[in-house]
């Protein structure tokens, strides 16, 4: 008998009496897991900058130079809003249908159709708040570094009254040059309020306080100033001041007296555009 040799190298030969053991064959290969990076929120990088936002001052460009202001506003009546004490217990409100030429820090308490000012010092401390407000914005050229605003010249000697609000008189006080302002603009009355010449009770210089860069002089530049403007203005003037150059009156009662042109801040601003 011959045996086929293939099929024998096929059988499967197990112990005696038991069942074939399966070997148990360990995985020796590291199983790696991928790193999963935990999902934490970034937090966003809040970024401040003091540096200020000029984008959108363009006072130059939106409004009539100061040499075209004349006559602008014939026959209306101005309020001249400035800082001293007095002006913090005036009903600021009743102006607001009305013309209004507002100096230095008045902005504290009150946005006026203008606002005006002369010395550097305004720049310097408080140009975010100048820079935000909805006012047209005159002042000095030498207190303009930015040159965002319209600018006049103050001319050095005596105050007077001139013909070009890009040309004024007399440094030291900035309402005589407000006045100035008002009567090349055509204006037939002008209100005073906190232009008192005076200090407040506990030595402030102005409504808000005590101004630092007040000198021993200034009220005294003030007087003078005040006592120019009631010799030589050739509209009549209305003291709701507390100062002796006028008799003081309430604001309410002028307000009725003379009846102003009624208009709002919005309207008269359109009157200055180019």
């Amino acid at each position: 008998m011959h045996f086929n040799r293939k099929k024998v190298s096929q059988l499967k030969i197990t112990p005696r009496g038991g069942k074939k053991k399966k070997k148990i064959v360990k995985d020796t290969k590291l199983k790696i897991r991928p790193v999963v990076k935990s999902k934490k929120k970034k937090k966003k990088l809040k970024i401040t900058s003091n540096a200020l936002n000029l984008s959108k001052v363009n006072d130059k460009s939106k409004y009539k130079s100061l040499s075209e202001w004349n006559n602008l506003l014939k026959g209306h009546t101005v309020f001249i809003l400035g800082n001293a004490p007095s002006i913090s217990k005036q009903k600021l409100e009743l102006l607001n249908p009305y013309f209004t030429i507002g100096v230095n820090r008045i902005f504290y308490i009150y946005s006026p159709t203008i606002l005006i000012w002369q010395d550097i010092q305004i720049w310097k401390t408080e140009n975010k708040d100048v820079v935000k407000q909805k006012s047209i914005r005159i002042c000095s050229k030498v207190s303009d570094p930015k040159k965002l605003f319209l600018n006049f010249v103050v001319k050095e000697g005596k105050s007077k009254f001139g013909k070009n609000s890009k040309i004024l008189h007399g440094m030291g006080n900035t309402t005589s040059l407000a006045a100035q302002v008002a009567i090349n603009l055509g204006c037939s009355n002008i209100v005073l309020l906190g232009t008192d010449c005076k200090y407040g009770r506990g030595k402030k210089t102005d409504f808000y306080g005590r101004n630092k860069d007040h000198k021993p002089y200034t009220l005294e530049m003030c007087r003078d100033a005040m006592k120019w403007l009631k010799n030589n203005c050739p509209v009549p003037i209305y003291n709701c001041s507390s100062n002796k150059l006028w008799p003081k009156e309430k604001l309410s009662d002028v307000i009725n007296r003379i009846r102003p042109i009624k208009m709002n801040k919005k309207i008269y601003m359109e009157i200055f555009k180019k």
